[in-house]
């Protein structure tokens, strides 16, 4: 369930930052990495919902939280309607997105 959430919370991140794609540009991400133009197309129009949530969690934390989980169950029954390609295609992309997230914030062992 973590590494699920912090995925999820990555795609939020990746559409709505300021200084991450756009989301065509995340949209045409998950199409690359074998999501259906449909089904990335809902992950899309349910993130456009949450959006100015997310762009309240930048100052207030509780609001960001809150908002994820709702972002993140709402994804979770929305991929759970598309097909068994686009299921697994959604779940390879979540846990590379956790791998460069967690590669970008991991301290170095010397």
């Amino acid at each position: 369930m973590c590494k699920l959430f912090i995925a999820v919370a990555c795609i939020a991140a990746v559409v709505y930052a300021g200084h991450m794609p756009t989301a065509e540009e995340a949209k045409a991400e998950m199409i690359a990495a074998g999501i259906s133009e449909t089904a990335a197309a809902g992950i899309i129009t349910i993130a456009e919902k949450y959006k100015s949530q997310f762009e309240q969690a930048k100052s207030d934390h509780e609001a960001g939280k809150s908002a994820f989980q709702a972002f993140h169950s709402e994804v979770e029954t929305y991929i759970q309607t598309q097909s068994a390609a686009d299921q697994a295609a959604y779940k390879a992309f979540v846990e590379k997105k956790k791998a460069q997230h967690q590669g970008r914030h991991s301290t170095p062992s010397a």
